[in-house]
Parts: structure tokens; sequence; C-alpha cells
């Protein structure tokens, strides 16, 4: 899935489990405890009529909900936790669970005439729903305020690195198991490190092969490529063979590699794509930050191998 689908689905998750949140609050506080004031003689004839209507409203709310709470297992955004994910999943199958086997049991049963024994259990049980929706809303605000505090943070040391500054040190380890650092390139050429969300995805894909694509041009000017995601060495290595790669990847799983050249994340959600071009002192020659293009990124990183080979000579 792309980076920009992803960041979609996140949104589209965390816009309906909201909107969910302030219905069933509404429900809970307004709706349901009226419905004692409605005769008793068209009782029968509302309770048919609210149900027929409010489902067209609720069901496709919470299957949207649902769906997007099982994809986000698969497409995470960075930012989303594991044990974010599954409070509001189990918040989720409670809510699930309370609907079926309470609510719609009360609500058929006063389909056949108002009982206020049964509507007061109606309003007091339909608690379980309101808590578990409102941890869900607390959760989906608690993902949003944990990833744009990242990405302010990124974003604010992204600009303390500058062109002209020395490239911070760094040790990694490629998709082979072997290890790199920034003096391997210095006095040797240069290197190029292009950070990018994932392996597989559409952007993504297409700026690895735009970079595989000139190689030889960087190679030519003694300059190493080097990419960089959080995926595992596995993942790298059938990455690299599927598309035929002639450069290493370094799994980053931890982050701290993005974290140390500040990386910062998309909309608080996706990591970003950064490219930095370091010459042959260390010295940053290129800072480009741009998620949604691709060939641009190696555009960008040839146009500054060819400035500073022009200065050298």
């Amino acid at each position: 899935m792309s980076d920009s689908y992803i960041v979609l689905l996140f949104l589209t998750h965390a816009a309906v489990t909201l909107l969910m949140v302030g219905l069933i609050w509404f429900v809970q506080v307004v709706h349901y405890p009226l419905l004692s004031s409605v005769g008793n003689s068209e009782f029968p004839a509302y309770e048919q009529h609210h149900r027929s209507f409010i489902k067209w409203l609720v069901a496709p709310l919470m299957l949207t909900e649902g769906v997007t709470a099982v994809a986000l297992f698969f497409f995470s955004p960075s930012a989303v936790t594991d044990w974010q994910l599954w409070i509001g999943l189990v918040s989720l199958c409670v809510i699930w669970f309370s609907t079926a086997f309470v609510q719609v049991p009360y609500h058929n049963a006063l389909s056949k005439g108002f009982d206020p024994t049964v509507h007061q259990r109606l309003v007091r049980t339909n608690w379980l729903r309101t808590t578990a929706w409102s941890i869900r809303g607390g959760i989906v605000l608690l993902m949003f305020w944990s990833a744009l505090n990242m990405d302010g943070a990124m974003k604010q040391r992204l600009t303390s690195l500058k062109i002209g500054d020395h490239a911070p040190d760094f040790s990694a380890t490629t998709q082979d198991g072997k290890h790199v650092q920034l003096s391997d390139f210095v006095g040797k050429g240069g290197l190029v490190l292009f950070f990018y969300p994932k392996d597989g995805t559409a952007i993504c894909t297409k700026e690895v092969c735009a970079f595989r694509d000139s190689y030889e041009k960087f190679t030519d000017a003694g300059v190493a490529v080097i990419g960089v995601s959080g995926d595992s060495e596995e993942s790298h290595r059938n990455f690299i063979g599927e598309h035929k790669l002639a450069f290493p990847l370094i799994s980053d799983k931890d982050g701290s590699l993005r974290k140390t050249f500040a990386v910062p994340l998309t909309m608080g959600l996706i990591p970003g794509r950064v490219t930095y071009v370091i010459d042959s002192d260390g010295i940053i020659r290129q800072i480009f930050s741009a998620q949604f293009v691709s060939n641009e990124h190696v555009q960008r990183a040839l146009e500054a191998v060819k400035s500073f080979e022009k200065t050298s000579n």
C-alpha cells in the first residue's frame, strides 16, 4: 500500500471513530433518555421508524470503523504503536458484542411496546458502549498527539542539519549483515544516503528503481549509494532481488539512524522521504525532503554530486 493510502486509511479510521464517539454520547445522554417521553400508544411505531432510519447511519460507520481497525494492523503508520492498536481492537470487540447481544435484544423487546424496566436497562447497559467508544476516541487522539510531537521534534532537528554542516556519524548494518559507518565513505568519493518509508510501496519502489537506473552515474563519480528504511533484513533482501538493486539497504528497525538524521514523519504518521548527499570530506552538500515524489530525489542527488565534483576539480 502506498504512503498516501496509509495516511488516508488512518485518517478515515480516526474520523469515523471520533464521529461515533460523538454519536454514542448523544444517544446516551439525549436520545435514549427521551424514549420515555414518547406516548405508549405511539411508541411501537416510533421504535420501528427509529431502527429503520438509524441503521443507515450507524451500520456503514461501524463497518468502516471495523474494517479500517483491522487494516491498520497490516498497514500501520510509524507513530501508531501495537498496544494502541490492540486496545482499540479490544474496545471495538466490546462495542460489537454489546450491540449484538445487549442493545439489539432490548430494542427488539421495546418494539413490542414501551416497558420502563427494559428502557432503564437499555440506558444503563449502553454505558458499556459509550465507555468503549470513548476509550477508542482517546486512543485516536493519543496517536495524533504522539505523532505530531515526534514530527515536530524531527522537523526542528532537520532544520539544524544544514547544507555545509558535517554529517552526523552513524553506524548501521546492511541487508547482508555488513557493517557500515560514515568513515567508510569519507575520503573515498562521498555518499548518497536516502531514507524512504517502506519496501514494496508504490513511490518507494519507483524511487529505488530510479536510483538503480542512475547508479552507474554515481559510481562513475566515486559516490556510494545506500537506502534506509525500517524494514527487516529479509524484506530488504527480497526487495533487492526483485528489483535487481546494485546498492545496499540498511535495516533501521529501531529508527535510530532516522533519528540521527532527523528524518521527520509526514502528517505525523508516515516515515519521511529524505535524501542526503555527503561529499568525501563528510560535508552535507544536499538535503532534499519530499514525500510524494520519487525521481526528483535522484535528480537532486546527481546535481549535488556534479557540483562538488566541479569544486574538487
